[in-house]
């Protein structure tokens, strides 16, 4: 069987990610929109979604992301600049979805903190 190799680390940050759509700052999609248009430009392959980033779950961008960056072999400036941005976008996208995980969890923490004594 000739397989690549799985990215253990790279599996473990698409499972982390929340299978729903996580709210980009317009900078940070920008940020990610930039590098996937790099590595566009740098390696001549498809990368760009075809659904707009802001519209696709966390943990579907983040497959995208993960499975672009362990494809890929830079043998160029260009190309190792625009892998490097994959990495910038990677680990974006893992703060944004960490900081998601704990606005979630903070918020139903005050909700279950409001509820009267006899309900909770």
């Amino acid at each position: 069987m000739n397989r690549p190799p799985t990215d253990l680390a790279g599996e473990r940050l698409v499972r982390k990610a929340p299978n729903r759509i996580v709210a980009l700052d317009p900078g940070d999609r920008d940020y990610i929109s930039a590098g996937l248009t790099a590595v566009e430009a740098a390696f001549a392959v498809a990368a760009l979604p075809d659904t707009p980033i802001g519209l696709m779950p966390g943990r579907s961008l983040m497959r995208l992301l993960v499975d672009l960056r362990a494809g890929l072999r830079p043998t160029t400036p260009d190309q190792r600049e625009a892998w490097g941005r994959l990495t910038g976008a990677i680990l974006l996208l893992d703060a944004a979805c960490a900081f998601a995980a704990e606005r979630v969890e903070a918020e139903r923490r005050r909700s279950e903190s409001e509820r009267p004594d006899g309900d909770g």
